[in-house]
């Protein structure tokens, strides 16, 4: 039996090859029924992934343009938010690594006004904004390059990055729960960012209000991994009991 989550991402890149699908045609496709298809497409809708039409859906526009560009344009206001938080804890000439996250590339807008940074990363986006600019020193971890997440996660990429021990990671995950900790759904991704968090002596998660109480394939890290979470949500009970001994910092 297909796995719901595999199911969506089959639908989406269904989607991908035309301009638009009928809910029937969707269903022959999957084998499943008409109202199975209106459920995943009720959830890809919620998470801006697809537009619906009458009768189908078609991808949203910034699907269209590549995950990473999905990601970056969701929840921008609230990452923005976080970016400029974590930004406020960063010194002139401080070291750090930033993951291929779209959280990660507003950090990197958001650190501009930094000077003599040494940034390690992996994603092409986070490098064009801090590479070359105010003394900076930059380390991209290239291979081969994942064009649709505009990021290298290769075997290449994870060597590269094995000599490096920043002050800092900056990272982030699709999903957060107090069962499973941090958890993600890009099998590359989540080996670089576990990778990461074990090289660095301080770990700063930042996660908007979105990824949280939701479950993804890939485990990342536990809440015992990280040092802080930057987040546009405040703190329950389930997740400060779950979070305990982490700084959790509720932006504005």
């Amino acid at each position: 039996m297909m796995k719901r989550r595999d199911r969506r991402q089959e639908i989406l890149d269904l989607l991908a090859q035309g301009d638009a699908m009928g809910i029937h045609g969707l269903a022959q496709v999957l084998a499943v029924s008409d109202e199975t298809v209106r459920r995943e497409l009720r959830l890809l809708e919620s998470d801006g992934l697809i537009e619906r039409i009458h009768g189908g859906a078609r991808l949203a526009k910034s699907v269209e343009e590549g995950p990473f560009e999905a990601r970056l344009h969701r929840n921008a206001a609230a990452k923005q938010r976080i970016a400029a938080a974590i930004a406020r804890g960063v010194a002139d000439g401080d070291s750090l690594y930033l993951d291929a996250s779209s959280t990660a590339f507003h950090v990197a807008q958001a650190l501009k006004g930094k000077r003599d940074l040494t940034i390690v990363t992996n994603a092409l986006d986070v490098a064009a904004e801090l590479g070359g600019r105010s003394g900076n020193r930059l380390y991209l971890a290239a291979g081969e390059l994942d064009d649709r997440y505009r990021a290298f996660f290769d075997e290449t990429a994870r060597a590269y990055l094995a000599q490096f021990r920043p002050a800092a990671a900056i990272v982030s995950t699709e999903s957060v729960d107090t069962a499973t900790g941090f958890t993600d759904y890009h099998v590359g991704e989540g080996a670089l960012c576990r990778q990461m968090i074990a090289q660095s002596r301080f770990v700063t998660m930042a996660l908007d209000a979105s990824k949280f109480d939701r479950t993804s394939v890939v485990a990342v890290a536990t809440f015992a991994d990280i040092d802080r979470i930057v987040t546009d949500r405040p703190i329950d009970p389930a997740y400060a009991t779950a979070a305990a001994g982490v700084d959790w910092i509720t932006c504005d």
